[in-house]
This record gives structure tokens, C-alpha cells and sequence, in this order.
């Protein structure tokens, strides 16, 4: 399957930003379950393109000149191959994915939740189910700050929450597990934006948990990046001086070959 992907993002801000540095994980790369057939992203710095320690394609955007807005714009063609995940394709080893983060400690409530599943895939699925009906998908009430645990305790969230929560009970139960930040298409409006899931690590092979689409195949993502929570593969990080505050937009387009945006 052959993907058109175009995604944009505008920071605004109250006062003039002075300097930045930004980290763009927004380039996918190659791997056996996708081919990049054609890529490109305008920044409007100075960029330099590197690799992060979890094997992530980053590219630096550095900006030393006043500006009251910023906009990214990611756009290619991807096709996707249909190939399962199979071993590891990390620089670690899995069990490196054990570690718990600020965003994915377990507090009581997940601990207790997490000990009804064992470390398999159809117990798995069962969680993922559980999850999505714990937490409601809703857009607006949670921040990139929010916990696994405060998403937990307030039952809504939106595809990062549900995937720190999934991680969360996975490494408490003992399964190495990955974030995972991308794309996906989809018919549904609710989800035309960058995307969240998981990657646990079962007997010698990853496989792919989809919580908000309740899917463990992966054949309609693309993958931009991994690691152990969001803060390690979000799609922008990076600091700036002045601004004051910051006002985000962000949308994405993911469309089959012949299909319109």
C-alpha cells in the first residue's frame, strides 16, 4: 500500500522568540515493514540531520533570528510492505524497554489493573481492550506533561495516553515495550493527526498494540520514531528564548494513492 503523508505544524507566539533549537523526529526511515519512496521537510532554520541513540532520524533546526511564528511542514510518499515486525531493529537489547519513565511509572491503580494480564499476546489484547475502556478517547484533556497514571485516574485521554498506560502495565508485568510516534490512515476523521502505539517485545519478536484502534497488525502505520515514552520520540521538542506564550497548531494528512486531501 502506497501512502501520501503531509503534516503540519505552526507555533505562534505572543512576543517575538528570540533564539531556538528544536529536534525534529519527523523523517521516517527505511525499515523491512516500510519504504520512504519520496521525503522532504521545510524548516525555516538552520537544520542538521543526525542519528538519536535509539536509532532515530533527527534533524536540528536552529533559529538565531526573531520570529513571532514558526511552521513545519513534513510531506512524502511511503508504501508500506505488509511485513510483520520481527526481531529487534533497536540499537539495545529489549530489555532495555523494561525501564519505567516519569510518564510511564505505575502508581497502585495500574499496578493492581496490570496483575490480572500475563505476558502473552492474547493476554495483551485483552489489556489493550480493557484499556480503551477505561480511558475514553477525548481530545483536549490531557497535555505531552500527563502521566500514565493521571490518565489512568481520570479515564480520558487521547492515543499517547492510552500508549503510556499500555507501556506503563507491560513493564510492570515484566514485557519490554517501546513507544512509538507516526501516522496512520485512517477513514476517520477524529484521528487526522500524528499518532501513538505500542511495540512489546513477546518470545523473539516485536509486535504492534494499537490501544486507540484496537489493532496489533501494523498495516496502516508509519513509523517516525521510537523509545521509552513520548518525550524520546515526540515529533518537535526543543527550547527557545522569548515568546512568552507559545500557541500550537498541528494537522496531518495520510491519504492512499488517488485519494484526495
Amino acid at each position: 500500500m502506497k501512502l501520501n503523508i503531509r503534516h503540519d505544524t505552526t507555533y505562534t507566539y505572543d512576543e517575538p522568540m528570540h533564539k531556538g533549537i528544536q529536534y525534529l523526529r519527523l523523517t521516517p526511515r527505511n525499515t523491512p515493514q516500510q519504504k520512504i519512496l519520496e521525503w522532504n521537510l521545510n524548516a525555516p532554520g538552520e537544520t542538521s540531520q543526525m542519528t538519536d541513540g535509539f536509532g532515530n532520524i533527527v534533524t536540528v533546526m536552529t533559529m538565531d533570528k526573531a520570529a513571532r511564528e514558526i511552521t513545519l511542514t513534513a510531506e512524502g510518499v511511503v508504501e508500506l510492505t505488509g511485513k510483520p515486525l520481527t526481531k529487534d531493529d533497536s540499537p539495545f537489547p529489549p530489555e532495555v524497554f523494561l525501564r519505567h519513565t516519569p510518564l510511564t511509572d505505575a502508581d497502585k491503580a495500574i499496578k493492581a489493573f496490570a496483575s490480572q494480564f500475563s505476558a502473552n499476546k492474547r493476554s495483551l489484547v485483552r489489556m489493550m481492550n480493557r484499556i480503551l475502556e477505561h480511558i475514553e478517547f477525548t481530545p483536549g484533556v490531557t497535555t505531552v506533561t500527563h502521566t500514565a497514571a493521571e490518565a489512568f485516574q481520570q479515564k480520558a485521554g487521547v492515543c499517547q495516553d492510552h500508549t503510556h498506560v499500555f507501556i506503563s502495565c507491560c513493564r510492570h508485568i515484566g514485557v519490554p515495550v517501546r513507544y512509538v510516534s507516526g501516522y496512520i490512515h485512517t477513514f476517520s476523521d477524529d484521528h487526522l493527526a500524528t499518532h501513538a502505539w505500542a511495540e512489546a517485545w513477546l518470545g523473539h519478536n516485536w509486535h504492534t498494540f494499537d490501544v486507540v484502534n484496537l489493532l496489533n497488525v501494523a498495516e496502516s502505520h508509519i513509523k517516525l520514531a521510537t523509545g521509552l515514552d513520548y518525550r524520546d520520540a515526540a515529533p518537535v521538542r526543543g527550547i527557545r528564548s522569548g515568546g512568552g506564550m507559545e500557541h500550537l497548531q498541528t494537522r496531518a494528512w495520510v491519504t492512499m494513492a488517488g485519494e484526495s486531501q
